[in-house]
């Protein structure tokens, strides 16, 4: 593990630091005196800088590498590949895995681990500007990685304020202080991406259809995160793209005033809506690889996942949600099971790890909060859910997600990393309705 640590890197780091707090100091000196939230700007963005060097001593001192570092050097692999082959070095940089291009690697590049994985070397290639802004170092990488993917991040924020004002507080404690998610998504990690990609696409949709400001540039956008989530977990993009939609349509049929004419447009919208989300999961086909490219090889991947597991691959640290065989009905039959695991799981006896304890009380408070609302809201939930389309999209991505997840994945580990892109949500909901809770006691007070 030295040629990930070295003297070299703690040089960079210390530069990197310098240079990324005057810069970060300047943003908030620019916005404070008109945006009082931008209070967590600086101070968020270096816990989760922090939080990645904390992840990369904790995966080279006590993991003694894994997946961040065969992320790295992989990445490594392309770039040194632009000083022996530009061309070649241009080809990998499109996605391009010929075996002819496999076989340019040499002992000056190095040979890359998940060259055959598509989804994994999607993140080699997509971190290379991160590698070069970070000087060749691995803790420099991180850093300038947490740096950029921190702004899709805060934009995200800055539109939970114009929805919610007086949510300042709740919103900057699901997106910024969530220990796994801060943990696990400052990571160079697939986790990490596809997180940012998430927000980024609810924001671009935002800004084109509810806003309509700078239409074209939040295209770019929306296309650009689109491709990242697609080539990296293609899953999590066909989720975001219909819960989206969902809170576009919902907007839209808001701006008609009858309610005749709501009620009759409704099954045009929800129409529009299918169409769109069947065409795009046609398409991006084209672009996705690996086991959860389209819905029959996310199904084959989910059997064999349970299959392994009765082979006792993943020992104390799996959980068994039961057989079922690869098809819609058999996957539906596992929606209660996959769904609370992909919520709530590991349930804090199960912890066998710090990390899986500290996953474990997260999701003892998360699951008596949701039993909360439950029991305060009882079916005005429901019609809290339908009047905020907003809310009704995040919901409808939790539950989709986390059902995707339990289902697909076997092992305590991976569905902790996983679940870093759904808990933010989760909790903005529920932040949202212990908001609204407060406002009421508070009405009644007043009366």
């Amino acid at each position: 593990m030295g040629d990930l640590v070295s003297g070299y890197d703690i040089i960079i780091v210390v530069i990197l630091l310098g240079i990324l707090y005057l810069i970060a100091h300047k943003v908030q000196e620019n916005h404070i005196d008109r945006f009082t939230y931008y209070s967590h700007y600086t101070r968020a963005l270096f816990l989760k800088i922090f939080a990645g060097m904390i992840f990369c001593c904790v995966y080279i001192f006590y993991y003694n590498g894994g997946d961040t570092q065969y992320y790295f050097t992989g990445t490594r692999c392309i770039v040194k590949m632009a000083g022996k082959n530009f061309g070649a070095f241009l080809q990998l940089m499109l996605g391009e895995r010929t075996p002819e291009l496999r076989s340019l690697f040499d002992y000056y590049t190095g040979w890359p681990t998940y060259f055959k994985d598509a989804n994994s070397w999607a993140v080699c290639r997509f971190s290379v500007p991160f590698y070069l802004l970070g000087c060749g170092s691995y803790l420099g990488m991180t850093m300038v990685m947490n740096f950029l993917l921190f702004i899709p991040m805060w934009n995200f924020y800055k539109l939970l304020i114009k929805l919610y004002p007086k949510m300042s507080k709740i919103g900057a404690i699901a997106l910024f202080y969530i220990p796994s998610v801060i943990f696990w998504g400052s990571g160079l990690l697939k986790d990490g991406w596809c997180l940012a990609a998430v927000l980024a696409i609810y924001t671009a949709c935002h800004n084109i259809f509810v806003r309509k400001r700078s239409i074209l540039k939040n295209i770019f956008k929306y296309l650009f995160w689109s491709y990242i989530l697609i080539s990296i977990r293609p899953y999590a993009f066909y989720t975001v793209l219909g819960t989206s939609m969902i809170w576009i349509g919902t907007n839209l049929l808001k701006t008609i005033d009858s309610t005749f004419i709501r009620v009759t447009f409704f099954p045009l919208v929800a129409s529009v809506v299918v169409i769109i989300f069947v065409v795009f999961m046609k398409n991006s086909g084209n672009i996705a690889e690996g086991h959860y490219a389209t819905v029959d090889e996310m199904m084959t991947h989910a059997v064999v996942i349970q299959d392994d597991l009765k082979r006792d691959y993943y020992g104390a640290n799996s959980f068994d949600i039961g057989t079922f065989d690869a098809s819609i009905s058999g996957m539906l039959t596992k929606l209660p099971q996959a769904t609370i695991a992909g919520m709530f799981r590991p349930f804090i006896w199960e912890a066998r790890t710090p990390f899986m304890l500290m996953a474990g009380l997260e999701n003892i408070v998360l699951l008596l909060l949701s039993i909360w609302a439950l029991l305060v809201f009882r079916l005005k939930l429901f019609s809290f859910l339908f009047k905020d389309g907003f809310q009704c999209s995040l919901a409808i991505f939790v539950i989709v997600f986390a059902f995707f997840i339990g289902l697909t994945i076997a092992n305590f580990g991976a569905l902790v990393r996983y679940r870093i892109i759904l808990q933010p949500f989760f909790c903005l909901i529920l932040g949202r309705l212990w908001f609204l809770h407060r406002q009421e006691k508070l009405e009644s007070l007043e009366e």
